[in-house]
């Protein structure tokens, strides 16, 4: 005499002994496009920056433990200064580390967490949009007018991965380094020596 259920139980046992083979049919039926995975990354155009604004560069600096995260410090004026952290948003972390060529910021930082830094706080109540271009581009108290204290120098931690294509102003960069080699050079009177000096064995 057969039991109540036996049958049903079977049913169902068939049923899951078919869903795999039915589920890897499902997935078998899906098109295939490698060419969409081999397909070169898009070159990065950097975004305009409209000719009345100021042209500065950007560097991560302070104690970190990485490349892409750090103190930011904006060099303007001649002079390397900081960024106070009243007011600053994700948004200006972004424009931050889009134009050090990062794909995006993960996070910033209050409070000079990657340390103190020194000479001017060139920006305070800074807001950008994330659209920008350039730091230099969002609205701000105006170069050098702030209330701040090193204290309160912001960071920011960028994405490790660079932006496909980017290329890197160096314009001011080579500005400033060929600035410091002529300070450092001795002035002319040092390279002169006597005539005579030259023979005296």
């Amino acid at each position: 005499m057969a039991r109540p259920g036996g049958s049903c139980l079977c049913s169902c046992l068939a049923v899951l002994c078919l869903l795999p083979s039915l589920s890897l049919a499902q997935y078998e039926s899906w098109p295939h496009y490698p060419e969409y995975f081999q397909q070169p990354a898009p070159e990065y155009h950097r975004p305009q920056v409209p000719s009345d604004v100021t042209k500065i560069q950007l560097r991560l600096a302070g104690q970190k433990r990485k490349h892409s995260e750090g103190r930011v410090e904006v060099y303007y004026n001649g002079e390397w200064g900081t960024v106070c952290d009243d007011d600053f948003s994700i948004h200006a972390a972004h424009v931050v580390c889009r134009e050090l060529g990062y794909v995006e910021a993960k996070s910033w930082t209050a409070s000079s967490s990657y340390g103190k830094g020194e000479g001017p706080i060139w920006l305070d109540n800074i807001y950008c949009t994330g659209k920008e271009a350039t730091l230099a581009a969002c609205s701000s108290n105006g170069w050098g007018v702030t209330d701040c204290k090193h204290t309160e120098d912001v960071g920011v931690v960028c994405s490790d991965k660079r932006i496909p294509g980017f290329k890197f102003d160096n314009s001011l960069i080579n500005h400033i380094e060929a600035s410091h080699v002529l300070l450092m050079t001795p002035s002319c009177d040092c390279l002169f020596l006597p005539f005579n000096s030259l023979f005296a064995y």
